[in-house]
């Protein structure tokens, strides 16, 4: 069995957590009877309303005997899935992403909050219409040179103040490397919202392709949403450590070749966390016709992950928890079970614990 992290070192306190049953669950119940993909709340993949009445019409002429209404409630429900939400079908390589054409179809919906994760210098140089700032920087303690994420009660009116909504679809977007993007991802999952992806094509794409922008800055409405915390995706040093020995787990350095194997630091030590194997960030980019730096697919993506174990817990790590949220991302996109290192190997440096190199 797992572990789940424990937050002690750092003060924190790991709550219960309990997903109880809710209309979601029922959703998805009822989504996966119809054939319809419910992921979240979320309808991603097209099980249609008129395909949906026509199988409803097939088996009321085998099933007479069930009572008009229930046949009515079933219609309503069908109709109330249909109608609810925002299709994403169209746009994602998975439920992660979007793309920059989708986005801008649905910069006016309702239904989807937009995050700019750059700093906010270059927020206002120009960002998507309505796109809220929320600088990766913000996700950080307070303390100075502090890379640990803030915890449950400092983070709460932050979240509060940027309008973070766990109803609506949030997208976040950064210049485009993902990174920034990927940590405000992972912060956002460790308390408690699920409904979050990324455009990854990033800002600069955006920009390029003639995709509207703007200087205005957007004051969010704040909201009263009280973040709730999923242990499952994170990591401290205890769970470090366990993982250096532990079957269940895998470690996963995303820093370069030449500071895993020991030739560079940023830390007074050389080397990498025992039984780490070395994922590099730059295998999951290639260059594109224009010489950009852009994202592969997950058809490729697929492929760099396929000699690695599934069944194990995998625990990522970079110097101080910003590249390797990328990973992260793209794990977690691929369907493996993941967590994060907060603190990373600047953290394991910083005490008595044994380097390989």
């Amino acid at each position: 069995m797992h572990l789940i992290a424990d937050f002690s070192a750092r003060n924190e306190v790991v709550s219960d957590l309990s997903t109880g049953y809710n209309l979601n669950n029922f959703g998805k119940k009822i989504a996966s009877v119809v054939g319809m993909s419910h992921v979240d709340g979320l309808r991603v993949t097209g099980f249609s309303h008129l395909a949906y009445c026509c199988w409803l019409g097939i088996i009321m002429k085998r099933m007479k005997s069930i009572p008009r209404f229930l046949w009515l409630i079933l219609l309503g429900f069908g109709v109330f899935i249909h109608s609810s939400g925002v299709n994403i079908s169209s746009a994602t390589a998975s439920k992660y992403a979007v793309d920059s054409a989708w986005l801008n179809k649905n910069l006016n919906s309702d239904e989807v909050v937009i995050y700019d994760t750059r700093d906010q210098s270059a927020y206002e140089n120009g960002h998507i219409p309505g796109a809220i700032s929320f600088p990766t920087e913000m996700s950080y303690k307070t303390e100075k040179n502090s890379f640990y994420v803030k915890g449950k009660n400092e983070i709460a009116p932050l979240l509060r103040e940027k309008g973070i909504d766990k109803s609506k679809l949030i997208v976040l977007y950064d210049g485009g490397d993902v990174k920034h993007a990927a940590r405000i991802f992972w912060v956002l999952e460790l308390y408690g919202i699920s409904k979050v992806v990324i455009l990854e094509e990033g800002y600069a794409y955006w920009d390029r392709q003639g995709y509207p922008s703007n200087q205005q800055v957007v004051i969010p409405q704040k909201t009263s949403y009280i973040p709730s915390l999923n242990a499952d995706v994170y990591a401290n040093t205890m769970l470090a450590k366990v993982a250096t020995f532990s079957p269940d787990y895998q470690l996963y350095d995303s820093r370069t070749k030449e500071e895993y194997i020991g030739e560079k630091s940023k830390t007074e030590k050389y080397g990498h966390i025992p039984t780490a194997k070395n994922l590099l960030i730059s295998s999951f980019f290639l260059k594109n016709e224009k010489g950009d730096s852009v994202l592969k697919s997950q058809e490729e993506m697929d492929l760099i992950f396929s000699s690695l174990d599934k069944t194990k817990k995998s625990v990522t790590y970079c110097n101080k928890g910003l590249a390797s949220t990328l990973s992260y991302y793209l794990m977690k996109r691929s369907g493996f079970d993941v967590a994060h290192y907060d603190g990373s190997w600047l953290d394991w440096s910083s005490n008595e614990l044994p380097v390989e190199k």
